[in-house]
Protein backbone atom coordinates (compact mmCIF):
# COMPACT_ATOMS: atom_id res chain seq x y z
CA UNK A 1 0.00 0.00 0.00
CA UNK A 2 1.43 3.33 -1.05
CA UNK A 3 1.60 5.85 1.76
CA UNK A 4 0.57 9.39 0.81
CA UNK A 5 2.99 12.24 1.35
CA UNK A 6 2.36 14.14 4.56
CA UNK A 7 3.62 17.41 3.18
CA UNK A 8 3.87 18.47 -0.46
CA UNK A 9 6.21 21.18 -1.70
CA UNK A 10 4.49 24.30 -3.07
CA UNK A 11 4.72 24.93 -6.78
CA UNK A 12 6.89 28.01 -6.13
CA UNK A 13 9.54 25.57 -4.87
CA UNK A 14 8.89 22.71 -7.30
CA UNK A 15 9.40 24.78 -10.47
CA UNK A 16 12.73 26.39 -9.43
CA UNK A 17 14.00 23.00 -8.24
CA UNK A 18 12.94 21.46 -11.56
CA UNK A 19 14.65 24.27 -13.51
CA UNK A 20 17.84 23.89 -11.45
CA UNK A 21 17.80 20.12 -11.92
CA UNK A 22 17.36 20.44 -15.69
CA UNK A 23 20.14 23.01 -15.85
CA UNK A 24 22.45 20.72 -13.88
CA UNK A 25 21.65 17.86 -16.21
CA UNK A 26 22.22 20.00 -19.32
CA UNK A 27 25.39 21.42 -17.78
CA UNK A 28 26.74 17.95 -17.04
CA UNK A 29 26.03 16.74 -20.57
CA UNK A 30 27.55 19.85 -22.18
CA UNK A 31 30.56 19.74 -19.86
CA UNK A 32 31.16 16.08 -20.71
CA UNK A 33 31.03 16.84 -24.44
CA UNK A 34 33.32 19.87 -24.08
CA UNK A 35 35.87 17.93 -22.01
CA UNK A 36 35.69 14.98 -24.39
CA UNK A 37 36.26 17.27 -27.35
CA UNK A 38 39.12 19.00 -25.53
CA UNK A 39 40.75 15.66 -24.70
CA UNK A 40 40.49 14.49 -28.33
CA UNK A 41 41.96 17.77 -29.57
CA UNK A 42 44.83 17.62 -27.10
CA UNK A 43 45.54 14.01 -27.94
CA UNK A 44 45.50 14.53 -31.73
CA UNK A 45 47.70 17.61 -31.44
CA UNK A 46 50.12 15.76 -29.15
CA UNK A 47 50.22 12.77 -31.51
CA UNK A 48 51.10 15.01 -34.46
CA UNK A 49 53.90 16.72 -32.56
CA UNK A 50 55.24 13.48 -31.12
CA UNK A 51 55.26 11.80 -34.55
CA UNK A 52 57.08 14.79 -35.99
CA UNK A 53 59.61 14.54 -33.15
CA UNK A 54 60.06 10.79 -33.68
CA UNK A 55 60.29 11.18 -37.45
CA UNK A 56 63.07 13.74 -37.16
CA UNK A 57 64.92 11.73 -34.53
CA UNK A 58 64.57 8.49 -36.50
CA UNK A 59 66.06 10.08 -39.62
CA UNK A 60 68.96 11.48 -37.62
CA UNK A 61 69.96 8.37 -35.64
CA UNK A 62 69.20 5.40 -37.95
CA UNK A 63 72.77 5.19 -39.40
CA UNK A 64 74.24 5.72 -35.92
CA UNK A 65 72.10 2.89 -34.50
CA UNK A 66 73.49 0.49 -37.04
CA UNK A 67 77.00 1.51 -35.92
CA UNK A 68 75.87 1.82 -32.27
CA UNK A 69 77.55 5.21 -32.09
CA UNK A 70 76.51 6.39 -28.65
CA UNK A 71 77.77 9.95 -28.91
CA UNK A 72 76.14 10.72 -32.24
CA UNK A 73 72.80 9.34 -30.99
CA UNK A 74 73.08 11.33 -27.72
CA UNK A 75 73.92 14.48 -29.70
CA UNK A 76 70.93 13.89 -31.99
CA UNK A 77 68.60 13.41 -28.99
CA UNK A 78 69.88 16.64 -27.41
CA UNK A 79 69.41 18.61 -30.63
CA UNK A 80 65.86 17.26 -31.19
CA UNK A 81 64.80 18.09 -27.61
CA UNK A 82 66.12 21.65 -28.09
CA UNK A 83 64.30 22.05 -31.39
CA UNK A 84 60.98 20.63 -30.01
CA UNK A 85 60.76 22.56 -26.74
CA UNK A 86 57.06 23.22 -27.39
CA UNK A 87 56.50 19.46 -27.12
CA UNK A 88 58.08 19.38 -23.63
CA UNK A 89 60.08 16.14 -24.08
CA UNK A 90 61.01 14.68 -20.69
CA UNK A 91 63.05 11.61 -21.55
CA UNK A 92 64.17 9.87 -24.72
CA UNK A 93 65.79 6.41 -24.78
CA UNK A 94 67.23 4.57 -27.79
CA UNK A 95 67.84 0.81 -27.58
CA UNK A 96 68.93 -1.87 -29.99
CA UNK A 97 66.68 -4.72 -31.05
CA UNK A 98 67.53 -6.69 -27.90
CA UNK A 99 66.56 -3.80 -25.56
CA UNK A 100 70.05 -2.70 -24.58
CA UNK A 101 70.30 1.07 -24.13
CA UNK A 102 72.48 2.74 -26.75
CA UNK A 103 71.88 6.33 -25.64
CA UNK A 104 69.44 8.28 -23.44
CA UNK A 105 68.69 11.91 -22.67
CA UNK A 106 69.51 11.15 -19.02
CA UNK A 107 72.48 8.71 -19.03
CA UNK A 108 72.56 8.56 -15.25
CA UNK A 109 69.04 7.20 -15.04
CA UNK A 110 69.40 4.95 -18.08
CA UNK A 111 73.10 4.13 -18.53
CA UNK A 112 74.43 2.64 -21.73
CA UNK A 113 74.02 -1.13 -21.83
CA UNK A 114 71.11 -1.29 -19.37
CA UNK A 115 68.28 -3.47 -20.51
CA UNK A 116 64.77 -2.22 -21.26
CA UNK A 117 62.14 -4.78 -22.08
CA UNK A 118 61.39 -4.46 -25.80
CA UNK A 119 57.94 -3.06 -26.58
CA UNK A 120 55.42 -5.29 -28.34
CA UNK A 121 54.17 -3.79 -31.59
CA UNK A 122 51.91 -5.10 -34.30
CA UNK A 123 54.66 -4.81 -36.92
CA UNK A 124 58.24 -3.78 -37.10
CA UNK A 125 57.37 -0.42 -38.64
CA UNK A 126 54.51 0.49 -36.35
CA UNK A 127 54.56 3.03 -33.50
CA UNK A 128 52.37 3.30 -30.37
CA UNK A 129 51.24 6.34 -28.40
CA UNK A 130 49.80 6.44 -24.86
CA UNK A 131 48.03 9.49 -23.42
CA UNK A 132 45.29 9.87 -20.80
CA UNK A 133 43.29 13.10 -20.53
CA UNK A 134 44.39 14.97 -17.43
CA UNK A 135 47.58 12.92 -16.98
CA UNK A 136 50.92 14.61 -16.32
CA UNK A 137 52.81 12.71 -19.05
CA UNK A 138 52.43 10.89 -22.37
CA UNK A 139 54.62 8.26 -23.95
CA UNK A 140 55.42 7.23 -27.53
CA UNK A 141 57.35 4.28 -28.99
CA UNK A 142 58.90 4.09 -32.45
CA UNK A 143 60.39 0.86 -33.82
CA UNK A 144 63.20 1.54 -36.31
CA UNK A 145 63.35 -1.07 -39.05
CA UNK A 146 66.11 -1.91 -41.41
CA UNK A 147 65.42 -4.12 -44.43
CA UNK A 148 65.03 -7.57 -43.03
CA UNK A 149 65.39 -6.82 -39.31
CA UNK A 150 64.65 -4.42 -36.40
CA UNK A 151 67.44 -1.90 -36.03
CA UNK A 152 66.34 -0.30 -32.75
CA UNK A 153 63.57 1.20 -30.67
CA UNK A 154 62.95 4.78 -29.52
CA UNK A 155 61.12 5.42 -26.21
CA UNK A 156 60.01 9.01 -25.72
CA UNK A 157 58.18 10.58 -22.78
CA UNK A 158 56.58 14.06 -22.94
CA UNK A 159 55.51 16.44 -20.17
CA UNK A 160 51.72 17.09 -20.41
CA UNK A 161 51.20 18.95 -17.14
CA UNK A 162 50.40 22.14 -19.07
CA UNK A 163 47.61 20.22 -20.86
CA UNK A 164 46.30 18.88 -17.54
CA UNK A 165 46.31 22.44 -16.12
CA UNK A 166 44.45 23.65 -19.19
CA UNK A 167 41.88 20.88 -18.69
CA UNK A 168 41.46 21.81 -15.00
CA UNK A 169 40.94 25.46 -15.95
CA UNK A 170 38.25 24.44 -18.42
CA UNK A 171 36.57 22.25 -15.78
CA UNK A 172 36.57 25.11 -13.24
CA UNK A 173 35.24 27.55 -15.85
CA UNK A 174 32.45 25.14 -16.81
CA UNK A 175 31.53 24.48 -13.17
CA UNK A 176 31.41 28.19 -12.33
CA UNK A 177 29.47 29.06 -15.47
CA UNK A 178 26.97 26.25 -15.01
CA UNK A 179 26.60 27.03 -11.30
CA UNK A 180 25.97 30.73 -11.89
CA UNK A 181 23.52 30.00 -14.73
CA UNK A 182 21.71 27.34 -12.68
CA UNK A 183 21.40 29.56 -9.62
CA UNK A 184 20.33 32.56 -11.71
CA UNK A 185 17.68 30.58 -13.58
CA UNK A 186 16.44 28.99 -10.33
CA UNK A 187 16.04 32.41 -8.69
CA UNK A 188 14.43 33.82 -11.83
CA UNK A 189 12.13 30.79 -11.97
CA UNK A 190 11.13 31.31 -8.34
CA UNK A 191 10.26 34.98 -8.89
CA UNK A 192 8.47 34.19 -12.15
CA UNK A 193 6.42 31.36 -10.67
CA UNK A 194 5.69 33.38 -7.52
CA UNK A 195 4.42 36.21 -9.72
CA UNK A 196 2.37 33.83 -11.87
CA UNK A 197 0.98 32.00 -8.81
CA UNK A 198 -0.06 35.17 -6.96
CA UNK A 199 -3.64 35.03 -8.35
CA UNK A 200 -3.86 31.34 -7.41
CA UNK A 201 -2.66 32.15 -3.89
CA UNK A 202 -5.27 34.92 -3.56
CA UNK A 203 -8.02 32.57 -4.71
CA UNK A 204 -6.75 29.79 -2.42
CA UNK A 205 -6.78 32.12 0.60
CA UNK A 206 -10.36 33.20 -0.10
CA UNK A 207 -11.46 29.60 -0.58
CA UNK A 208 -9.85 28.72 2.75
CA UNK A 209 -11.76 31.51 4.45
CA UNK A 210 -14.96 30.31 2.77
CA UNK A 211 -14.34 26.82 4.16
CA UNK A 212 -14.04 28.10 7.73
CA UNK A 213 -16.66 30.87 7.74
CA UNK A 214 -18.66 32.74 5.14
CA UNK A 215 -17.17 33.32 1.68
CA UNK A 216 -15.55 36.74 1.21
CA UNK A 217 -15.37 38.34 -2.26
CA UNK A 218 -12.03 39.33 -3.78
CA UNK A 219 -11.54 43.12 -3.62
CA UNK A 220 -12.51 44.89 -6.83
CA UNK A 221 -9.15 46.70 -7.11
CA UNK A 222 -7.40 43.31 -7.21
CA UNK A 223 -9.87 41.98 -9.79
CA UNK A 224 -9.47 45.06 -11.98
CA UNK A 225 -5.66 44.66 -12.03
CA UNK A 226 -5.83 40.99 -13.00
CA UNK A 227 -6.06 40.17 -16.70
CA UNK A 228 -6.64 37.04 -18.74
CA UNK A 229 -7.88 33.74 -17.35
CA UNK A 230 -7.31 34.70 -13.72
CA UNK A 231 -9.32 37.89 -14.13
CA UNK A 232 -12.25 35.88 -15.47
CA UNK A 233 -11.76 33.36 -12.66
CA UNK A 234 -11.84 36.13 -10.01
CA UNK A 235 -15.01 37.63 -11.48
CA UNK A 236 -16.63 34.21 -11.57
CA UNK A 237 -15.67 33.60 -7.94
CA UNK A 238 -17.13 36.95 -6.85
CA UNK A 239 -20.34 36.14 -8.73
CA UNK A 240 -20.48 32.82 -6.88
CA UNK A 241 -19.99 34.59 -3.52
CA UNK A 242 -22.79 37.03 -4.32
CA UNK A 243 -25.14 34.20 -5.25
CA UNK A 244 -24.21 32.36 -2.02
CA UNK A 245 -24.96 35.45 0.04
CA UNK A 246 -28.27 35.93 -1.73
CA UNK A 247 -29.07 32.30 -1.02
CA UNK A 248 -28.08 32.76 2.63
CA UNK A 249 -30.33 35.80 2.95
CA UNK A 250 -33.16 33.91 1.29
CA UNK A 251 -32.64 31.03 3.71
CA UNK A 252 -32.81 33.39 6.67
CA UNK A 253 -36.05 34.88 5.37
CA UNK A 254 -37.48 31.41 4.85
CA UNK A 255 -36.43 30.42 8.37
CA UNK A 256 -38.06 33.54 9.79
CA UNK A 257 -41.22 32.84 7.84
CA UNK A 258 -41.21 29.27 9.09
CA UNK A 259 -40.72 30.48 12.64
CA UNK A 260 -43.62 32.88 12.25
CA UNK A 261 -45.70 30.10 10.74
CA UNK A 262 -44.89 27.87 13.70
CA UNK A 263 -45.76 30.75 16.00
CA UNK A 264 -49.10 31.12 14.22
CA UNK A 265 -49.91 27.46 14.65
CA UNK A 266 -48.93 27.63 18.30
CA UNK A 267 -50.99 30.79 18.76
CA UNK A 268 -54.06 29.09 17.32
CA UNK A 269 -53.46 26.12 19.60
CA UNK A 270 -52.99 28.40 22.59
CA UNK A 271 -56.15 30.29 21.71
CA UNK A 272 -57.99 27.01 21.54
CA UNK A 273 -56.47 26.02 24.88
CA UNK A 274 -57.62 29.32 26.43
CA UNK A 275 -61.05 29.10 24.87
CA UNK A 276 -61.77 25.73 26.50
CA UNK A 277 -61.59 26.91 30.16
CA UNK A 278 -63.41 30.13 29.28
CA UNK A 279 -66.65 28.21 28.71
CA UNK A 280 -66.39 26.54 32.09
CA UNK A 281 -65.52 29.86 33.74
CA UNK A 282 -68.62 31.54 32.28
CA UNK A 283 -70.70 28.61 33.54
CA UNK A 284 -69.14 29.07 36.99
CA UNK A 285 -70.01 32.79 36.92
CA UNK A 286 -73.60 31.97 35.99
CA UNK A 287 -73.78 29.48 38.81
CA UNK A 288 -72.44 32.05 41.27
CA UNK A 289 -75.06 34.54 40.22
CA UNK A 290 -77.81 32.01 40.71
CA UNK A 291 -76.62 30.00 43.70
CA UNK A 292 -73.80 32.12 45.17
CA UNK A 293 -75.44 32.12 48.56
CA UNK A 294 -74.74 28.40 48.94
CA UNK A 295 -71.30 27.82 50.45
CA UNK A 296 -70.49 24.55 48.69
CA UNK A 297 -71.59 25.83 45.28
CA UNK A 298 -69.76 29.12 45.83
CA UNK A 299 -66.51 27.38 46.82
CA UNK A 300 -66.74 24.94 43.94
CA UNK A 301 -67.38 27.73 41.40
CA UNK A 302 -64.56 29.90 42.77
CA UNK A 303 -62.15 26.94 42.64
CA UNK A 304 -63.10 26.31 39.00
CA UNK A 305 -62.56 29.99 38.18
CA UNK A 306 -59.18 30.02 39.92
CA UNK A 307 -57.93 26.90 38.15
CA UNK A 308 -59.08 28.24 34.80
CA UNK A 309 -57.38 31.59 35.35
CA UNK A 310 -54.17 29.91 36.54
CA UNK A 311 -54.13 27.74 33.41
CA UNK A 312 -54.70 30.76 31.15
CA UNK A 313 -52.02 32.72 33.01
CA UNK A 314 -49.48 29.92 32.61
CA UNK A 315 -50.16 29.55 28.90
CA UNK A 316 -49.97 33.31 28.25
CA UNK A 317 -46.86 33.75 30.42
CA UNK A 318 -45.06 30.89 28.71
CA UNK A 319 -45.92 32.22 25.25
CA UNK A 320 -44.65 35.69 26.13
CA UNK A 321 -41.47 34.27 27.62
CA UNK A 322 -40.70 32.07 24.61
CA UNK A 323 -41.26 34.74 21.97
CA UNK A 324 -40.05 37.79 23.81
CA UNK A 325 -38.66 40.34 21.31
CA UNK A 326 -37.44 43.10 23.62
CA UNK A 327 -33.78 42.28 22.78
CA UNK A 328 -32.79 41.74 26.42
CA UNK A 329 -30.52 38.73 26.89
CA UNK A 330 -31.70 36.60 29.80
CA UNK A 331 -29.91 33.61 31.27
CA UNK A 332 -31.48 30.17 31.20
CA UNK A 333 -33.57 29.36 34.27
CA UNK A 334 -35.12 26.04 35.37
CA UNK A 335 -38.58 27.49 34.67
CA UNK A 336 -37.65 27.89 30.97
CA UNK A 337 -37.62 24.12 30.59
CA UNK A 338 -40.93 23.80 32.40
CA UNK A 339 -42.41 26.54 30.19
CA UNK A 340 -41.45 24.54 27.08
CA UNK A 341 -43.39 21.58 28.43
CA UNK A 342 -46.43 23.77 29.06
CA UNK A 343 -46.19 25.42 25.62
CA UNK A 344 -46.01 22.15 23.69
CA UNK A 345 -48.68 20.47 25.82
CA UNK A 346 -51.71 21.61 23.73
CA UNK A 347 -50.18 20.28 20.50
CA UNK A 348 -49.26 17.06 22.29
CA UNK A 349 -52.79 16.61 23.63
CA UNK A 350 -54.21 17.24 20.20
CA UNK A 351 -52.20 14.27 18.89
CA UNK A 352 -52.67 12.16 22.00
CA UNK A 353 -48.90 12.27 22.74
CA UNK A 354 -47.63 12.40 26.30
CA UNK A 355 -44.77 14.79 27.15
CA UNK A 356 -42.49 13.56 29.90
CA UNK A 357 -40.05 16.17 31.24
CA UNK A 358 -37.03 15.43 33.44
CA UNK A 359 -35.68 18.80 34.50
CA UNK A 360 -32.69 18.59 36.87
CA UNK A 361 -31.75 22.26 36.62
CA UNK A 362 -31.64 23.74 40.11
CA UNK A 363 -30.18 27.17 39.40
CA UNK A 364 -29.76 29.71 36.64
CA UNK A 365 -27.33 28.58 33.92
CA UNK A 366 -25.10 31.36 32.44
CA UNK A 367 -26.33 30.83 28.87
CA UNK A 368 -28.57 32.91 26.64
CA UNK A 369 -32.04 31.45 27.05
CA UNK A 370 -33.65 32.68 23.80
CA UNK A 371 -31.74 30.55 21.22
CA UNK A 372 -31.87 27.50 23.50
CA UNK A 373 -35.65 27.79 24.01
CA UNK A 374 -36.25 28.29 20.28
CA UNK A 375 -34.03 25.35 19.35
CA UNK A 376 -35.61 22.99 21.90
CA UNK A 377 -39.12 24.11 20.90
CA UNK A 378 -38.35 23.26 17.26
CA UNK A 379 -37.14 19.83 18.32
CA UNK A 380 -40.25 19.26 20.44
CA UNK A 381 -42.55 20.25 17.58
CA UNK A 382 -40.75 17.85 15.23
CA UNK A 383 -40.78 15.09 17.87
CA UNK A 384 -44.52 15.44 18.49
CA UNK A 385 -45.15 15.43 14.74
CA UNK A 386 -43.03 12.27 14.25
CA UNK A 387 -44.33 10.35 17.28
CA UNK A 388 -47.30 8.01 16.70
CA UNK A 389 -50.58 8.84 18.46
CA UNK A 390 -50.73 7.55 22.01
CA UNK A 391 -46.94 7.35 22.32
CA UNK A 392 -44.53 9.47 24.38
CA UNK A 393 -41.88 12.20 23.89
CA UNK A 394 -39.18 12.53 26.54
CA UNK A 395 -37.28 15.75 27.29
CA UNK A 396 -34.44 15.95 29.81
CA UNK A 397 -32.15 18.80 30.87
CA UNK A 398 -28.92 18.28 32.81
CA UNK A 399 -26.43 21.04 33.67
CA UNK A 400 -22.93 19.89 34.51
CA UNK A 401 -20.00 21.99 35.60
CA UNK A 402 -18.84 22.75 32.06
CA UNK A 403 -21.70 21.69 29.78
CA UNK A 404 -25.50 21.81 29.45
CA UNK A 405 -27.18 18.77 27.90
CA UNK A 406 -30.78 18.84 26.69
CA UNK A 407 -32.16 15.67 25.06
CA UNK A 408 -35.41 15.28 23.13
CA UNK A 409 -36.34 11.64 22.35
CA UNK A 410 -39.31 10.46 20.31
CA UNK A 411 -40.74 7.08 19.27
CA UNK A 412 -41.03 7.91 15.57
CA UNK A 413 -39.64 6.04 12.54
CA UNK A 414 -36.18 7.58 12.99
CA UNK A 415 -34.56 10.72 11.60
CA UNK A 416 -33.27 10.24 8.00
CA UNK A 417 -29.53 10.49 7.42
CA UNK A 418 -29.87 13.60 5.25
CA UNK A 419 -31.85 15.37 7.98
CA UNK A 420 -29.34 14.25 10.62
CA UNK A 421 -26.53 15.67 8.47
CA UNK A 422 -28.30 19.04 8.34
CA UNK A 423 -28.79 19.01 12.09
CA UNK A 424 -25.26 17.99 13.10
CA UNK A 425 -23.32 20.05 10.55
CA UNK A 426 -21.24 22.75 12.25
CA UNK A 427 -20.21 24.49 9.04
CA UNK A 428 -21.90 27.66 7.85
CA UNK A 429 -23.76 25.83 5.11
CA UNK A 430 -26.62 27.46 3.17
CA UNK A 431 -30.21 26.37 3.89
CA UNK A 432 -31.67 23.40 2.00
CA UNK A 433 -32.49 24.48 -1.57
CA UNK A 434 -35.91 22.85 -1.61
CA UNK A 435 -36.97 24.24 1.80
CA UNK A 436 -37.10 20.77 3.37
CA UNK A 437 -35.40 20.49 6.74
CA UNK A 438 -35.46 24.26 7.26
CA UNK A 439 -36.46 23.87 10.91
CA UNK A 440 -33.54 21.52 11.52
CA UNK A 441 -31.20 23.92 9.71
CA UNK A 442 -32.46 26.78 11.89
CA UNK A 443 -31.93 24.70 15.03
CA UNK A 444 -28.41 23.83 13.92
CA UNK A 445 -27.57 27.47 13.29
CA UNK A 446 -28.99 28.58 16.66
CA UNK A 447 -26.88 26.05 18.59
CA UNK A 448 -23.76 26.58 16.46
CA UNK A 449 -23.92 30.34 17.00
CA UNK A 450 -23.64 29.88 20.79
CA UNK A 451 -20.75 27.40 20.45
CA UNK A 452 -22.74 24.20 20.99
CA UNK A 453 -23.05 20.98 19.03
CA UNK A 454 -25.84 18.52 18.28
CA UNK A 455 -25.65 14.74 18.43
CA UNK A 456 -28.20 12.36 16.92
CA UNK A 457 -28.72 8.89 18.35
CA UNK A 458 -31.02 6.00 17.58
CA UNK A 459 -32.08 4.12 20.74
CA UNK A 460 -32.58 0.36 20.65
CA UNK A 461 -36.32 0.68 21.31
CA UNK A 462 -36.72 2.87 18.21
CA UNK A 463 -37.16 6.52 17.44
CA UNK A 464 -34.57 9.27 17.59
CA UNK A 465 -32.74 10.94 20.47
CA UNK A 466 -31.36 14.41 19.71
CA UNK A 467 -28.98 15.89 22.28
CA UNK A 468 -27.89 19.53 22.49
CA UNK A 469 -24.50 19.97 24.15
CA UNK A 470 -23.68 23.58 24.96
CA UNK A 471 -20.47 24.57 26.80
CA UNK A 472 -20.86 26.65 29.94
CA UNK A 473 -18.32 29.38 30.62
CA UNK A 474 -18.37 30.31 34.27
CA UNK A 475 -16.68 33.46 35.52
CA UNK A 476 -14.70 32.71 38.68
CA UNK A 477 -12.95 35.07 41.03
CA UNK A 478 -9.74 33.80 42.57
CA UNK A 479 -6.95 35.24 44.66
CA UNK A 480 -9.19 38.03 45.86
CA UNK A 481 -7.73 39.68 48.94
Amino acid sequence: MRMPLVHSWPITVKVPVAVASLMLLVGLVLSERVLSRLGNTQESHLIELSQSYLDGLSSAITPSILREDNWEIFDAITRMQTINKSLHPMATIVTNAEGAVIAASDPRQHPVGSIIKPARTDSETSASFSFSAGADSASAIRVLSYPGRVAGIIYATFDTRHLAAERRDVVIALALTNGVLTLSLAVAGWFLVAFMMRPVRILSEHLGVAQETLAVPIPEDVVSKTRGEFGRLFRGYNALVRSMREREDLGKRLAEEKRLGSLGRLASTVAHEINNPLGGMFNALATLRSHGHLDNIRDSSLGLLERGLVGIRDVVRTTLTIYRTDGVTRELAPTDIEDLGLLIAPEARRKGVQIKTENTLEEIVPLSSTPIRQAVLNLLLNAVAATPDGSQVNMSAVAGLHELEITVADRGPGLPDAAAEILTSRRAAPPPPDGGGLGLWTTSRLITDIGGRIEVGYPAHGGTAITLKIPIVRMELSNVA
